[in-house]
């Protein structure tokens, strides 16, 4: 799947306002695209039967809002359920990032080293958590919702969107100015402490020689 056809369709999401509907269509654009699905010719071969029975499965993304600071990973968590009488045959599972507040692409890539998985055949009524780590590289608020497509022919399910807000990272200490705000008071404080010592030890010897000559006036 080229990077033109996933900004193609992360486009029309935020163009549509991100509706379920919208984001279905999204998602059936880019499994025609991951699988390289083709309408049939005349004369070519039918499907195979297990490409013909509906993709019965759930996709449930969780959380379903978070929020992470700019820098720092996430952890997310795919379930996918088979709600068919049948098992599954292998499937792919594909994790996407949306910007609805701009214009600009989302680039997945950026988000996560594996845009897509494998998913083994899952019995009916069975099921399977795929956990997936991203890490933000801007702040903002963003969408993240999975696909889980059949790579040989037809079918998709789409998972409920997670919302993300990055928050920015910001420093306790810019500049590295923090050690020297901290040790600037106590330093000054220092030399305060020694020189009053100082003064007071003066003041002491000052009297002593005082009492000492009234002595010997007074002999």
């Amino acid at each position: 799947m080229s990077l033109v056809h996933r900004r193609v369709g992360r486009r029309a999401l935020r163009e549509t306002g991100m509706s379920l509907g919208t984001i279905v269509v999204a998602a059936l654009f880019l499994a025609l695209v991951m699988t390289g699905s083709r309408p049939a010719a005349a004369g070519t071969a039918m499907p195979q039967q297990d490409e013909a029975v509906p993709l019965e499965v759930a996709v449930v993304l969780e959380p379903p809002s978070t929020s992470v600071v700019l820098g720092d990973r996430l952890e997310l968590n795919i379930t996918v359920a088979n709600d068919g009488a049948a098992a599954t045959p292998p499937l792919v599972l594909h994790l996407d990032v949306l910007d609805p507040d701009s214009d600009g692409s989302v680039d997945p890539e950026d988000w996560t080293t594996t845009l897509t998985r494998p998913i083994a055949e899952i019995p009916p009524g069975g099921s399977t958590d795929v956990p997936w780590t991203i890490q933000p590289i801007s702040a903002g608020t963003f969408t993240v919702y999975a696909v889980v497509v059949r790579p040989t022919g037809p079918g998709l399910s789409v998972s409920n969107v997670t919302e993300v807000t990055v928050e920015d990272q910001r420093s306790l200490n810019p500049g590295n100015i923090l050690p020297l705000a901290i040790a600037a008071p106590v330093l000054v404080g220092g030399a305060l402490a020694l020189q009053l010592t100082s003064v007071r030890r003066s003041e002491r010897r000052g009297r002593g020689t005082s009492a000492e000559d009234a002595e010997g006036v007074i002999i």
